[in-house]
């Protein structure tokens, strides 16, 4: 991890910049990669594609990423099933608008859908969505149960852990609140601590109150992947991490945890064989549906 100390919340924290080493911005994008920019509404979302046949699999970035996260892995996701890969940036992040209207999760995944459908991926899809992506995820499948065919989540934030150790714990934790963001003028934060902070601003407790209300569907293939590697600082966080993966995985029938015993945040890039494993199987999966 980077020897800076954690001031960005862990839904909007780019644990990468210690467990990548830099790579994800010096990773090129898969030739074959189309580049969209699509009206959803109230702004613009950029959009990375790479066509194939069959489902459309949708890769859903960490908190405070966006769609430059998953290069290597999109291109090795499309050789591998020949399905069409989608990644794309949430608002305020990467290439799409920085909306001037506050964080909603469920107009974002509403506006998503609408550019989706602009771009004819609205149907047959498989979701993989990591950390706070995990919970956008769920959010998607929530809402649009007839076109979600599978999910992997790939070591996902969730209400589970928050509600475990508290909402106030969690607003006023390093690695899980605003922090210093919220201290500074706002004409001295960039656009990414602008982006941050307007996906932070209200605290954790009216996501959690939206997400504990979704579902994910049932009968649809779905992994959970688990890093077993301590990230966080204290010992009782960690625990409460891997027990609220265990209770997720519980509640949703015919879904299997995966433990990444040899990753802590990092899944993706410590672990990407288990991860390419576990959208393949998906993929089977759902085709058998």
């Amino acid at each position: 991890m980077p020897a800076r100390p954690f001031t960005r919340a862990l839904f909007a924290l780019v644990f990468t910049c210690g467990i990548l080493g830099g790579s994800m911005a010096a990773a090129s994008l898969p030739p074959a990669a189309e580049e969209h920019l699509v009206d959803a509404g109230s702004y613009r979302l950029f959009f990375r594609i790479i066509r194939g046949e069959g489902p459309v699999i949708l890769m859903e970035a960490g908190g405070g990423m966006h769609s430059g996260q998953w290069p290597d892995l999109m291109a090795r996701v499309a050789a591998e099933t020949g399905a069409t890969v989608v990644s794309y940036d949430r608002p305020g992040f990467g290439q799409s608008d920085l909306p001037d209207i506050p964080c909603d999760m469920r107009e974002e995944s509403d506006s998503l859908w609408r550019a989706l459908d602009k771009l004819n991926l609205d149907a047959e899809v498989i979701l993989v969505g990591y950390s706070y992506g995990g919970w956008m995820t769920r959010l998607h499948a929530n809402d649009h149960p007839d076109r979600v065919a599978g999910i992997v989540f790939i070591d996902p934030f969730n209400c589970e852990f928050v509600e475990a150790l508290g909402v106030a714990y969690c607003d006023t934790h390093p690695m899980m609140g605003a922090g210093e963001l919220a201290e500074l003028p706002s004409d001295e934060l960039t656009r990414e601590q602008r982006a941050n902070l307007r996906m932070m601003a209200e605290g954790l407790g009216p996501k959690v109150a939206l997400m504990r209300e979704t579902r994910v569907p049932e009968g649809i293939p779905v992994r959970l992947i688990s890093s077993r590697q301590q990230f966080l600082p204290e010992a009782e966080e960690h625990a409460a991490w891997h027990a609220a993966h265990d209770r997720v995985v519980a509640a949703m029938p015919g879904a299997i945890l995966v433990e990444a015993t040899e990753s802590n945040h990092g899944v993706p890039w410590q672990q990407p064989d288990l991860v390419m494993q576990a959208i393949a199987d998906v993929v089977e999966a759902a085709a058998q549906h």
